[in-house]
């Protein structure tokens, strides 16, 4: 198996690209020792969206924080835990990091399988950018192995397995979706008490007999799509969130972008691709369908 640094190197992968995505992969191995370790009591304190923290929450940000700020390659970064983005004086760097340092939290006590999310961008603002514009992403999960799952602009979808040591070694490379699917994966079921035509389109699903699969996590449930290579991952607006739970610049943006590169599609409920949505803040939400092209459009087709 190929390392992580051959692999980004025999690709071409960019110099500067490749040692941003060593930070974050360092910053990954980390946050597994800390989960390891079992600290996962609550910190007694909130992030700017209000939702309660755990110590791995508070700690994983500094993890990922301090491995960005070392790089000396960031001019700006936006965590998902964090009100307020973090900027570096010029000439210091010449990328902007959106990242979820520990998406699905609050799975961690159900023992379920969580990850880290991370969006790259060239400049040094993240206000205006779209997800298109992004020069990489990735995204790690920590279950029984530890994986991180990376894609460069161009370059395709590779897969890292951590091994006994700590290296990240190459076990796949050019993850491809299939245009249909078996698998679904609905989020926000909530949804359905209002929404009649998402919850045609759930019974729809059911009557077709596909398999479900959603955990609740939306780092698992994606890592399955990609893996199993098909599959929907359905999460629209409510009552409570009108315009979606999930948040554009953290957690929507770098998936679809990964699922761009391996020839899946990710829009809003009304249709809109999400890598042509602009940031305007930070910490804006958006609903999400993600997956199978056709899968896709069969799903906004239904809901319009």
């Amino acid at each position: 198996m190929k390392s992580f640094n051959h692999t980004l190197r025999v690709n071409n992968v960019p110099n500067d690209v490749r040692s941003l995505l060593y930070h974050i992969a360092r910053g990954v191995k980390y946050i597994n020792f800390s989960l390891r370790a079992g600290n996962t009591g609550e910190a007694n304190t909130s992030n700017c969206s209000g939702e309660d923290q755990l110590k791995l929450d508070v700690l994983s940000d500094k993890i990922i924080m301090n491995e960005l700020e070392g790089s000396e390659l960031c001019a700006l970064l936006a965590s998902e835990e964090q009100d307020d983005l973090v900027r570096f004086p010029a000439p210091r760097g010449k990328f902007v990091v959106a990242y979820d340092p520990l998406d699905g939290s609050s799975l961690v006590d159900a023992n379920l399988t969580i990850g880290s999310i991370f969006g790259i961008w060239e400049g040094d603002e993240l206000v205006g950018k779209k997800g298109r514009e992004m020069v990489a992403a990735a995204y790690a999960i920590y279950g029984p192995r530890v994986e991180l799952i990376v894609a460069v602009k161009g370059k395709g979808v590779m897969v890292f397995e951590m091994n006994d040591v700590g290296e990240f070694m190459l076990t796949k490379k050019d993850l491809k979706l299939r245009e249909n699917s078996k698998y679904f994966a609905p989020g926000n079921l909530r949804a359905t008490a209002i929404n009649k035509k998402y919850l045609k389109l759930i019974n729809d699903y059911i009557a077709e007999k596909r398999t479900l699969r959603y955990s609740g996590g939306m780092v698992p449930d994606l890592h399955h799509i990609l893996q199993k290579g098909e599959g929907i991952f359905t999460y629209p607006g409510c009552e409570k969130h009108p315009n979606g739970k999930l948040r554009l610049a953290f957690e929507c943006a770098p998936f679809a972008f990964i699922f761009a590169e391996a020839g899946g599609k990710a829009t809003t409920a009304d249709g809109q691709e999400i890598l042509d949505i602009e940031i305007t803040e930070p910490h804006q939400r958006t609903t999400i369908f993600i997956g199978s092209t056709g899968e896709i459009d069969r799903a906004v087709e239904a809901l319009r």
